[in-house]
């Protein structure tokens, strides 16, 4: 579908820009199963090629990019495997600046069992397809309307609990006090049917809230919400609470920012990663049609001077689960990179992750990675990549623990 709406609007309006790519990867690691006993070590292939458009025209505005990878194994420790790449948003303008028909689709592969090593044989893919009508209505100067409907389809090959047909309805009222802030007032409805899995439960999820939006030119933006979540389960007791999220975007300098993101209530993980037909998304990416109270907090800061860039960022957050087959945890990372341009193509990348996942049931885990590495760009087209990697998962769970270094090697080819 997104391929046949932007070649159609892009032969009518020519103003879109198509970009291919395709690369070829040699990796090596001395524990491809990610195994306590240190697992095989062995090469792997990679090969990659995708496609994008991108327009952002009176009529279509937006951009999609689709990509194959295919990993092959010659230790044969796991089998060949494809995986598909889609990520799209596309806005065509049936009346203008009023009436638009939106689609989005987010195709990638996800964990099956989010506790366990992250290795082919524990990845699925996943996707998530919206597409329906918005509308924006300006009143005056001072008073806006927008409404929202949404058709959602999410399907994953392993996890029956993610499959779903969804419908999201919602409607915004936005009166402009000032030239810089905006008071709004927010409703809306989602509809979950699990018609692929008879076991889980069907539900509906309803919130209200009121928002305040402030902007001091183009350096700072702080938005603050608030409102009630209702979730009416058709067989189980309803729940209900507070909705509650705390954003400020704030550009420093011309070389740093920052931006601060709190969050609280009830959320569905599916719906959370379809953000741009979702405007009270308050979950994280996590692949899971299960309900479950959230409260975060997301900090990232980003610093630039002469050749080189640092970026840091934290993150906390506490899940609750309201419905069963989810263990409630709480969430920790923590990153930090460097970035550095020497000139004459040639580019350097040292970074540090780390995640701590502790789990209600007893069970926790905390994984570090570290990465060093070097591009260098001979052509405008061509560029190569040098990697050298290290992860290690400490766990109570003895099954679960591991440690793994590798070295990539990689030429790519963009036009």
């Amino acid at each position: 579908m997104f391929w046949v709406c932007a070649a159609s609007l892009s032969v009518g309006h020519a103003a879109g820009t198509w970009d291919y790519f395709g690369s070829y990867q040699l990796g090596y690691s001395d524990n491809l199963e990610l195994a306590p006993d240190g697992g095989t070590s062995g090469a792997y292939h990679t090969l990659a090629a995708g496609i994008g458009y991108e327009e952002h025209g009176t009529r279509l505005d937006g951009n999609v990019d689709a990509s194959v990878e295919y990993i092959n194994y010659p230790s044969g420790v796991f089998d060949a495997e494809t995986w598909l790449y889609v990520d799209g948003d596309l806005r065509w303008a049936l009346v203008r600046d009023r009436l638009f028909w939106v689609v989005t689709d987010s195709l990638t592969n996800q964990p099956i069992d989010a506790r366990a090593p992250n290795t082919p044989v524990n990845l699925q893919q996943t996707n998530v397809f919206t597409t329906g009508p918005s509308l924006v209505y300006q009143f005056d100067a001072a008073n806006s309307v927008r409404a929202d409907l949404r058709y959602m389809h999410s399907w994953a090959d392993e996890d029956e609990t993610f499959k779903a047909n969804r419908w999201f309805a919602g409607a915004s009222w936005i009166y402009g006090l000032t030239a810089a802030d905006d008071v709004s007032l927010h409703a809306t409805y989602y509809d979950t049917d699990f018609d692929l899995n008879e076991d889980q439960e069907d539900y509906q999820r309803q919130s209200l809230f009121v928002a305040w939006e402030r902007r001091t030119g183009e350096t700072s933006v702080l938005r603050a919400e608030l409102g009630v979540i209702n979730v009416d389960f058709d067989e189980s007791d309803n729940e209900n609470g507070w909705r509650m999220v705390l954003e400020w975007n704030h550009v420093i300098s011309s070389s740093s920012s920052l931006t601060v993101n709190g969050r609280h209530g009830l959320t569905d993980a599916a719906l959370s990663i379809a953000t741009a037909t979702n405007p009270e998304t308050i979950g994280t990416d996590v692949i899971s049609g299960d309900v479950y109270e959230v409260t975060a907090l997301d900090l990232t800061y980003t610093f630039s001077w002469a050749a080189s860039a640092i970026d840091m960022a934290g993150s906390y957050e506490r899940q609750r689960y309201v419905t069963d087959g989810q263990v409630d945890r709480d969430l920790v990372s923590a990153s930090l990179g460097w970035t550095r341009n020497f000139g004459g193509g040639w580019r350097s990348r040292l970074s540090g992750d780390f995640d701590w996942a502790d789990y209600d049931d007893g069970g926790n885990d905390k994984t570090y990675l570290l990465f060093a590495g070097v591009d260098y760009a001979s052509t405008p087209n061509i560029s190569y990549r040098m990697g050298v990697n290290w992860e290690r998962r400490d766990s109570n769970s003895p099954s679960a623990e591991y440690e793994d270094w590798g070295v990539i090697l990689m030429v790519r080819y963009d036009r």
